[in-house]
């Protein structure tokens, strides 16, 4: 079948019949119809049959940062490697797969302290504040600090595996990210210093990690209280 022969009824099937999540399914629509309507644009088709595609909305997700006394625990109970995984999550907010690839050299020193190079997604950089024994700690590994089993570095799953036992109870490697931006706004208060700091494309992603603490909830309804006499 050919793009000319496609209706808007066979991508509307084809589409219920697809297993994706939400977000899987909003970026194969986004792709199909930026298709089309350049098919349609240039002349190739007479109509773009995507049109008629029902908008997708994702659910809203709600931020799951990892408790500070659940990390503590697993700090108690990991090696030296884990350690770095644990933190380089919670005091840095790297994604999994960031971690896994953490080198030596990606360790940077300037006159207010040390800094990491991170590696994000579509291999784009950004620089993340480090605590300085912890940068100690990456530095002295020299190379790689989770080399893999023959050559380069271990894979996401592995860091994400270690993680996830150690922390236990369902928490994972995303969780320490989420307690990272939850951390870093609380002190800041600025969402779009932490969006830079997570390596996101917009504040709208930011909003997802942040968990507003009880402590504020509990003034804005201090705030709003009638007061009766």
């Amino acid at each position: 079948m050919t793009p000319s022969e496609i209706t808007p009824d066979i991508l509307v099937t084809w589409f219920g019949h697809q297993r994706w999540k939400p977000e899987t399914r909003k970026g194969y629509r986004c792709a199909i119809h930026a298709f089309f309507a350049w098919m349609a644009l240039t002349g190739r088709i007479d109509r773009d049959p995507s049109e008629s595609l029902p908008k997708i909305r994702r659910p809203h997700a709600h931020p799951h940062p990892c408790p500070d006394k659940v990390i503590i625990t697993a700090l108690c109970h990991a090696n030296n490697d884990e350690m770095i995984m644990l933190r380089l999550g919670a005091e840095c907010g790297l994604r999994r797969a960031e971690i896994a690839q953490v080198c030596s050299r990606d360790v940077m020193e300037d006159l207010l302290g040390k800094t990491l190079v991170v590696i994000g997604k579509g291999d784009k950089q950004r620089i993340v504040p480090i605590p300085d024994d912890l940068a100690d700690m990456i530095e002295q590994k020299h190379g790689y600090v989770f080399p893999g089993r023959w050559t380069g570095h271990v894979e996401a799953s592995y860091v994400g595996r270690h993680v996830r036992v150690l922390l236990g109870d369902g928490w994972s490697t995303h969780s320490l990210r989420h307690r990272y931006a939850t951390a870093t706004y609380m002190a800041t208060h600025d969402l779009y210093l932490v969006s830079k700091l997570l390596g996101h494309e917009s504040v709208e992603t930011t909003q997802r990690y942040v968990a507003l603490p009880d402590s504020r909830l509990r003034e804005a309804m201090s705030c709003v209280k009638l007061l009766v006499t």
